[in-house]
């Protein structure tokens, strides 16, 4: 068969010819299954038998193997278990015999017959028995291979259970079509020439709240949805121009009680002996759920696919990110360097320093390019996100243009989040800047928080959400919100509707933060309207840490401590080399972790720390530090990457109480990690 487009495509019909009461045919009603898998695959096979083998595991009918000799399965595929229910172990080495798969013995023999005359059968009918005893029926093609030097029979079974019972049920259905209409529960009206009401079944006043009385007499179209008239006369009219006998029309009905419903009519045109109308009947019956239920596929579809996008734009992210950080690295180290080295009145100095300040706008645009992409490296600890917003609300206000109005609500019953408090931090800004950008006359920006349960049926219409209590957090504006094209868009790293003034990464980073996270961001917006993002962020059993608890700084960043510097990167690794000898530390170095392990060997030194890339090939720094460890039992580690693949965190979230630096890293934020490691 032929497309619209003209591809073509194989069908397996079936169909039949539906009558009236006196015999009359009327149309054929039939059954069509696209089988153009099935005919491609068998194309393929004919091609090439080591492709068959390639495709065997994964084609959704089921294969099998046997020797011609004896019967003996020699392989299956995961169609075959799908179809059966016995695994490959319970199949491979038996006959099929042995299995007692066959319904009827004499389907095998044909099967074998077919073989024995042609080489090959085609489309075998035959009842099979399921592991758990249920029958199913099969359509068998089957050919005789020779494979590794001996005869096999390879056949594919297509279950065509289901169309063999909804043949039966169609053909039950008829049988029964009368019983049923004069018992059905939808709504039979019929009109006359002039569209006007001429009967109306029992149903009506159930269904639609009109007694039989209430419509006899009236247009039908006074009932119909003004919105709603032009196109059901229009498409009523085609009908009958073409001498349509039916139609299926979709449209609103004025309830009794004045709401509309959504409702499907069946319609039977009538004609008279000149071809002329004389009316209609109709068979309609309610369709809010299934319109309902299709608006709701149809979200759930978006989100789906807006879901997929970003995983793909996230992986792509995630991959330049990390070979930026390594060249990022001795950008920002060198020029740092560089920087001590010049006197304060040396010319060239600012230079220098433009090129740092080149680099680390650099490194905060990959390190959003990170958040998106859930790479990024995160501490988790328990937070009150009230504490949060009290502290960081100070900031936000002296952030915030003073002609926006910043109101903060905060629920008085709040449970703890697992989050890293940095990030968090970065989403409360990032929203209320965007918020902020979104008033450029003024407005008011309101932040709430509270608690939410997010049950089974929310999570039903909201793919990505895992049911459960979550800490809600609400930005609110009151700015010119945004259509539904953008609203769909605005999460997409460098989509901006801020023109040059936006890199497009604000919200794209807020979204990967909150991903990371394990929770879900949810966008209302209409333009003119303002716009709310939740956030909703999955609560926690454990508490929040003594926030009077603080951490002293060591202000003495040298040291004279040995340090087993690993880094496969030569750039990164010279630069780390020279900072840790500028101030004072003894270094051997290698370029991986078998490298290590030689400069191990040669020095009999003790090592005091173990300052290695995450991710090398054959052995990464976690790997390394467990075998060193052995030798050094009172060696402690620090590990530095633009991000670390899991090795050393669960999606991002770093395994408790590891040290961990971030690519690229900066000359203080080296040593002062170093000594804080040292010293503990």
């Amino acid at each position: 068969m032929k497309k619209k487009d003209g591809s073509v495509w194989w069908a397996s019909a079936s169909a039949h010819f539906y009558r009236d009461k006196n015999g009359k045919i009327l149309g054929v009603e039939g059954i069509t299954r696209d089988i153009t898998e099935l005919k491609t695959a068998n194309q393929a096979l004919k091609e090439s038998e080591e492709r068959f083998r390639l495709a065997f595991r994964t084609l959704p009918d089921a294969i099998n193997l046997n020797r011609l000799s004896d019967g003996v399965f020699i392989d299956i595929n995961d169609g075959f278990t799908d179809l059966t229910g016995y695994s490959r172990k319970e199949v491979i080495g038996k006959k099929s015999i042995d299995i007692n798969i066959w319904k009827d013995p004499d389907d095998r023999k044909r099967l074998i017959d077919g073989l024995m005359r042609t080489g090959h059968v085609k489309k075998l009918e035959a009842q099979f028995v399921r592991k758990n005893g249920d029958i199913g029926i099969g359509h068998m093609s089957a050919r005789i291979l020779h494979i590794n030097d001996e005869d096999v029979i390879q056949s594919i079974t297509k279950d065509v259970t289901e169309r063999k019972q909804a043949e039966k049920s169609l053909k039950e259905s008829e049988e029964r079509l009368r019983l049923i209409t004069d018992n059905m529960d939808d709504v039979i009206t019929q009109t006359d020439a002039q569209i006007k009401v001429v009967f109306g079944s029992p149903s009506l006043e159930r269904v639609l709240g009109y007694r039989s009385c209430e419509m006899i007499g009236k247009p039908a179209i006074d009932f119909i949805h003004p919105d709603d008239i032009e196109r059901v006369l229009k498409e009523a009219t085609e009908a009958r121009q073409n001498h349509a006998l039916s139609v299926l029309l979709q449209y609103r009905w004025r309830h009794a009680n004045g709401t509309f419903v959504w409702v499907e009519s069946s319609t039977r045109l009538l004609y008279d002996e000149h071809g002329f109308s004389k009316g209609a009947i109709f068979g309609t019956r309610d369709i809010s759920d299934r319109i309902q239920a299709e608006k709701e596929k149809e979200a759930l579809e978006k989100q789906l696919m807006q879901a997929q996008k970003f995983e793909a734009l996230g992986r792509l992210s995630g991959g330049v990110a990390h070979d930026l950080n390594n060249l990022l690295s001795p950008i920002l180290g060198y020029s740092e360097l560089l920087l001590d080295d010049f006197a304060a009145n040396d010319q060239r100095k600012e230079k220098i320093e433009q090129i740092n300040k080149a680099g680390s706008r650099a490194r905060d645009l990959v390190r959003q390019l990170l958040a998106f992409s859930r790479r990024q490296t995160l501490e988790f600890k328990p937070l009150n996100i009230n504490n949060v917003l009290t502290d960081f609300g100070k900031l936000l206000q002296r952030t915030i243009r003073e002609d926006i109005k910043l109101s903060i609500c905060l629920s008085p019953l709040m449970k703890p989040i697992m989050a890293d408090i940095g990030q968090v931090e970065q989403v409360i800004m990032n929203l209320s800047v965007n918020a902020s950008d979104a008033m450029p006359g003024g407005g008011k920006l309101t932040i709430e928080t509270a608690i939410a349960e997010l049950d089974e049926n929310y999570a039903s219409t909201h793919p990505v959400v895992n049911p459960g209590e979550y800490v809600m957090l609400s930005f609110s504006d009151t700015g010119h919100g945004m259509d539904e094209g953008t609203r769909l868009k605005i999460f997409e790293p460098f989509f901006s509707t801020k023109g040059k003034q936006g890199t497009g990464l604000g919200l794209a980073t807020v979204y990967g933060i909150v991903k990371q996270h394990k929770g879900n961001i949810w966008v209302y917006s209409e333009l003119g309207k303002g716009t709310i993002f939740k956030v909703y962020l999955p609560i926690t059993e454990k508490l929040p840490a003594d926030a009077s608890i603080g951490k002293k700084v060591n202000s003495n960043l040298k040291g004279h401590e040995t340090i087993l510097l690993v880094e496969d990167d030569k750039q990164v690794r010279d630069l780390a080399h020279e900072i840790l000898i500028k101030n004072g530390y003894k270094v051997f170095q290698a370029q991986n972790g078998k490298d290590a392990l030689k400069v191990c060997e040669l020095n009999e030194d003790s090592i005091d720390l173990l300052l290695t890339d995450v991710v090398m090939p054959e052995m990464n720094g976690k790997e390394l530090f467990s075998i060193l460890r052995k030798k050094h039992p009172n060696m402690k580690v620090v590990y530095m990457s633009g991000y670390t693949e899991n090795v050393i965190s669960h999606h991002g979230v770093l395994d408790e109480g590891l040290q961990f630096i971030q690519k690229p890293f900066t000359v203080y934020n080296l040593t002062a990690k170093l000594r804080a490691t040292l010293t503990k």
